[in-house]
């Protein structure tokens, strides 16, 4: 099965647009075979999910019958199924016929019947329940450089309209559907102008009621029918902005968690998310354009045509008119879409402050808080209105020329118009007619305004959209840690690290953990310590030197899989769901017993058994309704929950009240816990527990000592939460 399943997890690769790597891909499989037991036929669609998740594919499994199962197959979102000894995917579905992709080279795709296609995976029949793959590119939103795209970064920015074709382009089946019904449309919208030119004609012959009757009939078919295309059409825009709302929220959810943390040096991860809403600025304002924007170029293009056909100098007329709308679009236009970022940049920069204000409301109730709110707040929205009125300078001259060429073009058209009857060149019908047509297109031209104040918002929009998908992400290559058993062993070599070409803030440490030991980090506030904690779990990439684990560098090593076998425990994490999710956090291996098992190890199960909702408690960002003291404990426990071989805390045991941290204590360094364990802490108590002690300060370690002398559990530092200062 093994050449098989890579050729059909290249094809989904390719066919949902993600860039497929075969060493990788090989590289999975191989330790996907090892990892799940069982027979080809049994596990297939875990084998498929978890390859196809290293290599950027989102797999769904579901057991459905045939049809039910196929109703969402398309190019973009194809479904898998391996049955009677062959894997098969479906790539579309009309009626009750499938399309199934040719895989190996030499076959075409074939549409065919549920029978035959039941047949083909040796189903009983189309109504047999069988197991799918639904298959989706995790990150369907295209990023230059997998890092940030924008000039503040380093990195060459990508145009707002090379990020608008890549956010469109899995829908572009759909968009030629739309521009097809848009150019129905338009053809169909003629009907009115040359049946008005037919009706004056036959009046002004004195021609028979009947093909009044008859013209009247032939227009409300034309009209009924464009009605009717008009309505399949706001359906399918319809379908494209849910699509679109549905992609971007999978693609970031995707990414988020991915993100570098050095990301975040800058900039505030909730403020960034904020940019999310700009997808609604899309949805509406790319609906606006494709229903009215691209059905008024169309009937303006066909108006324009039809005007040349009825004399020279309406041919001339045209040009006039084309050349007035590159004016107003390209000259007048010019520098509207970066006035239209700034403005939106602006935007943001309020909507920045005021959440702040909410994040900290206490900082801002001290004295001259209050002011000091208020004059940031006067000073952003100026720059906001300045912004604002820059951009208003473009789009206000782009409407005033529109509204202008609108009364000009109208006067001009009836003078001209009037003038060719008068000579004979052109009938009253055909005056008639044009001046409608003319109307039509001067009528697009003064709406020219709203929409490309739409199409600049649009642009604004996909630029923002854009902060978030280009956040660095981690990087997903590289080998699983060896699977043993008991601690790690940790080793730092030659370790550096430096924030944005600074001055180092760790420079060449050496370091060693054997499996199993104890060891305490201490040192003065800013000397590196959390920094180094970062590194150890892969967090952040050294500017020098390495991290081992098990002797082998960590950047050698799949981020994901170290971190099932290491445990990073710093600050208050907390989601926003019940207890039981805050410990499980979606690892499918810890089961209730085992998180039961982890709050107990911490002491919280007798305090939240007294809650409404025992551990189905929903919690708030900020841990509400737990304290602050047991939201560290629920910390721990998230920690502890996966058995990890290497636990780092990064301060978390300080300043816990006394009877927590007994029992925290006795469950951290409990001689049969399986990990290694590495201590940052200003706290004596728990540095005396620890098997040595090791001084950081300024970025090199001082010294490496034996355990701190002194009884650990009676000392005045565990009382009072913190030792003497001693640069701890």
């Amino acid at each position: 099965m093994g050449g098989d399943f890579l050729e059909t997890l290249e094809y989904l690769a390719e066919t949902t647009g993600v860039e497929f790597d075969p060493r990788l891909a090989r590289s999975s499989l191989s330790r996907a075979w090892r990892e799940i037991p069982g027979e080809t036929g049994a596990i297939w669609p875990a084998l498929l999910k978890r390859v196809g998740g290293d290599v950027g594919l989102r797999v769904v499994g579901v057991k459905a019958p045939l049809r039910e199962a196929l109703a969402t197959a398309s190019p973009v979102t194809p479904v898998a199924a391996f049955g009677g000894g062959r894997w098969v995917v479906a790539t579309g579905r009309r009626g009750r016929r499938t399309r199934v992709a040719a895989i190996a080279e030499g076959e075409a795709d074939r549409w065919v019947g549920e029978a035959e296609l039941a047949g083909l995976l040796g189903l009983a029949n189309p109504a047999e329940p069988a197991d799918w793959a639904l298959v989706q590119a995790l990150a369907t939103c295209s990023s230059p450089h997998g890092g940030h795209g924008h000039d503040h970064h380093g990195h060459e920015a990508m145009t707002p309209f090379r990020r608008l074709v890549g956010l469109i382009r899995p829908e572009a089946q759909d968009v030629r559907v739309v521009s097809a019904f848009a150019v129905a449309v338009g053809l169909l919208s003629l009907a009115t102008p040359l049946a008005v030119e037919s009706l004056v004609s036959t009046v002004a012959m004195s021609l028979l009621t009947q093909q009044l009757v008859v013209l009247s009939l032939v227009l409300l078919v034309c009209l009924s029918l464009a009605a009717a295309i008009r309505s399949l059409q706001t359906f399918v825009v319809e379908i494209l902005q849910r699509r679109l709302f549905v992609r971007v929220a999978s693609d970031l959810a995707h990414r988020l968690p991915r993100v570098r943390v050095d990301a975040y040096d800058r900039e505030y991860g909730p403020e960034l998310a904020n940019r999310f809403f700009d997808v609604m600025t899309v949805q509406k304002v790319g609906a606006s354009l494709l229903l009215d924007g691209l059905t008024l170029v169309i009937q303006a293009f066909f108006g324009l045509v039809v005007l040349a056909f009825y004399h020279p100098y309406l041919l001339s007329f045209d040009l006039v008119i084309l050349a007035a709308l590159a004016f107003a679009v390209f000259l007048l236009g010019r520098g509207a879409v970066a006035t239209s970022i700034r403005e939106s940049r602006a935007k943001y920069a309020v909507a920045a402050s005021l959440e702040e204000l909410a994040r900290s409301p206490l900082a801002f109730k001290h004295d001259g808080g209050a002011e000091f709110a208020m004059a940031r707040a006067d000073a952003l929205t100026r720059a906001y209105l300045t912004a604002r009125g820059e951009h208003f300078a473009v789009v206000l001259r782009q409407v005033v020329f529109a509204l202008g060429f609108q009364a000009a073009s109208t006067a001009a058209l009836l003078g001209l118009g009037g003038w060719l009857v008068i000579q004979g060149q052109l009938t009253l019908g055909q005056l008639v007619a044009a001046e409608l047509i003319v109307a039509t297109v001067a009528g697009s031209f003064a709406k020219l305004g709203k929409h490309l104040e739409g199409w600049y918002d649009l642009m604004a929009a996909v630029d923002k959209i854009g902060h978030l998908i280009d956040l660095p992400m981690e990087r997903r290559d590289g080998e699983p840690p060896a699977t043993t058993a008991g601690g790690a062993e940790l080793g730092l070599r030659g370790l550096s690290y430096a924030y944005g070409g600074r001055r180092p803030v760790l420079d060449r440490l050496d370091l060693s953990l054997a499996p199993g030991e104890r060891v305490a980090v201490v040192g003065p506030g800013g000397s590196g310590k959390s920094t180094l904690a970062d590194l150890i779990l892969g967090l952040r990439a050294p500017t020098a030197g390495h991290v081992a684990l098990d002797g082998v560098n960590l950047r050698d090593l799949r981020l994901d899989s170290i971190r099932e076998r290491a445990a990073l425990v710093k600050g208050l994490d907390v989601i926003e769901g019940t207890i039981l999710e805050n410990v499980r956090m979606g690892r499918p291996r810890i089961s209730q017993a085992d998180a039961y098992e982890a709050l107990e190890s911490v002491g919280l199960t007798d305090e939240f058994a007294t809650l409404d909702e025992g551990l189905h408690t929903r919690l708030a960002p900020h841990g509400a309704p737990i304290s602050q003291g047991q939201a560290r404990r629920l910390m721990l426990a998230r920690a502890l929950a996966g058995r990890p071989r290497l636990l780092v805390l990064d301060e978390s045991l300080d300043g816990l009240d006394l009877d927590s941290r007994r029992r925290v204590l006795e469950t951290v360094f409990d001689d049969s816990a399986p990990w290694t364990l590495l201590v940052i802490t200003h706290d004596q108590d728990v540095a005396r527990r620890c098997d040595r002690c090791v001084r950081l300060r300024g970025g090199r370690f001082d010294h490496a000592t034996a355990a701190i002398e002194g009884p650990a559990d009676h000392a005045p530092a565990a009382i009072e939460g913190r030792g003497p200062d001693l640069d701890y």
